[in-house]
């Protein structure tokens, strides 16, 4: 029997556990370092105070891709701007080369187009680079990423691609070619 396949979205407050219970289980799968210490038995998928919005793919009560968007405030030299993010970006396995997690960055980038956000960013490993720089972002070459308190900081593998949400845009891009963008905690 086939299932259709339907997009959602939903606040985080309003996101069914049973779609939220999967998410949650793929990202403990994806990114175990997420889970460990005082996260091993958390029950978020991306920190309540980043504001998650989650966009998805679900046939029924099954998820099939799930991305987020979260809202924040990251630095970059003395300015402080606010900055929206896809991330948990995952479709399963059975589901994989049929364009869902395409198709949910597309939505993605509507919603932080259409946002209140000074600057879209997003963070990922090299390999995925080239799929969302295909879908509109664009990679800030040299971009230093640091996350962490003043005094742990950690320089971040991850490579960093910005997509011009606002008026502070270009001042953003243009900053991060002198300075890094500072982040509580990677996301």
């Amino acid at each position: 029997m086939e299932t259709n396949i339907e997009f959602r979205e939903w606040s985080d407050e309003r996101l069914p556990e049973v779609l939220k219970a999967q998410a949650l289980s793929f990202l403990r799968i994806i990114w175990p370092e997420g889970f460990t210490g005082p996260n091993r038995f958390r029950d978020w998928t991306s920190h309540p105070d980043l504001r998650p919005h989650h966009l998805l793919y679900a046939a029924g009560s099954q998820l099939v891709s799930h991305l987020e968007i979260i809202t924040t405030t990251v630095s970059v030299g003395s300015e402080s701007y606010v900055v929206q993010s896809p991330t948990a970006v995952m479709t399963f396995p059975a589901f994989r080369g049929e364009g869902w997690a395409r198709r949910l960055v597309a939505a993605a980038v509507a919603r932080i187009d259409a946002g209140q956000a000074d600057v879209g960013v997003l963070t990922c490993g090299p390999h995925l680079a080239d799929f969302y720089s295909r879908a509109g972002w664009e990679i800030a070459p040299g971009a230093t990423i640091l996350a962490g308190e003043d005094g742990s900081a950690q320089i971040s593998d991850d490579i960093l691609l910005t997509r011009s949400a606002g008026p502070r845009s270009a001042a953003f891009k243009a900053s991060l070619r002198e300075h890094p963008m500072r982040v509580a905690d990677e996301w």
